[in-house]
């Protein structure tokens, strides 16, 4: 059995990768797999918010339904009184380093303790692309999530060709790595510009529909062909997932667009870089 421990302060879409990497190693290897770190994104989700993952050993409660601060308490506990037993284990992920979860001493513990991970890095990409389909099903939001992307989807296909979503992160970014990511407006209206003209130079109309953390000041794009996504956190990440491409700074909230979508993304690194359509790449 592998429990996920911490939060360490993710946001939805790190969650989500890390959530899915777990999640494809223990359908594959077939061990119980326990999520109580989700808790507060269970809501947007049938297969989280149920507990109900079909046939495959995930769960993101304990049978108990024990909150997860008190979970929380326990697991420290545990860690710091005695990190490994002939029951049980804790496994640190370290900082900045992937932990390969396909390890084959990793898996014999994950079948036969109760191993507590904590740290974000844990991957298994070809189990993550074996089982894609499997993760993209268990993370469709709710019907009235989808009904909401799919009106705002249809209002942009009416009035484009092609819909490039472009995802202007603000908030934490403004300190994140010094602000290096934290891009005014001019430098989206550049890369979009760079956009239109390819698509003008094909004769294909481009809409582009902006979504972000914080409000966009739609006056700043005024030349272009813009909508605004709805400012909710779901509908925005998976109307994303609806484009046909997809541009902003690095983040794992465009990469599960891209991932979820199958849509090509292009993260923007520097304001001084230009954009080739041959450059967006999916995220799988």
């Amino acid at each position: 059995m592998l429990i996920i421990q911490e939060k360490l302060g993710m946001q939805l879409a790190n969650r989500l990768f890390l959530f899915s990497h777990f999640i494809a190693n223990a359908v594959e290897n077939e061990y119980v797999l326990i999520n109580p770190t989700f808790d507060e994104y269970c809501q947007y989700f049938y297969a989280a918010r149920n507990n109900d993952f079909g046939n495959y050993p995930v769960y993101t409660k304990f049978g108990i339904n024990a909150p997860f601060v008190l979970f929380n308490i326990l697991s420290r506990l545990t860690a710091k009184i005695c990190r490994a037993s002939r029951w049980h284990e804790v496994i640190q992920c370290p900082a900045n380093k992937q932990f390969a979860l396909d390890d084959a001493e990793f898996l014999l513990k994950a079948k036969h303790k109760i191993v507590l991970a904590s740290g974000w890095l844990f991957r298994d990409d070809e189990n993550f692309r074996k089982h894609s389909d499997i993760i993209r099903r268990f993370f469709t939001p709710d019907k009235k999530v989808t009904d909401k992307v799919d009106r705002l989807i249809i209002d942009c296909k009416n009035k484009s060709d092609v819909i490039v979503g472009v995802h202007l992160r603000r908030g934490d970014y403004k300190f994140f790595e010094e602000g290096k990511y934290y891009f005014p407006d001019d430098v989206y209206s550049d890369k979009i510009g760079q956009i239109q003209k390819y698509f003008d130079s094909i004769g294909k109309r481009v809409l582009f529909l902006m979504c972000s953390d914080k409000s966009i000041r739609e006056n700043n794009f005024k030349e272009y062909n813009v909508k605004l996504g709805t400012g909710g956190l779901i509908e925005d990440l998976y109307s994303l997932a609806e484009c046909d491409y997809l541009i902003g700074p690095p983040s794992t909230y465009s990469m599960w667009a891209s991932f979820y979508g199958k849509v090509p993304l292009l993260h923007i690194i520097d304001k001084s870089q230009s954009v080739n359509i041959e450059d967006f790449l999916t995220v799988n």
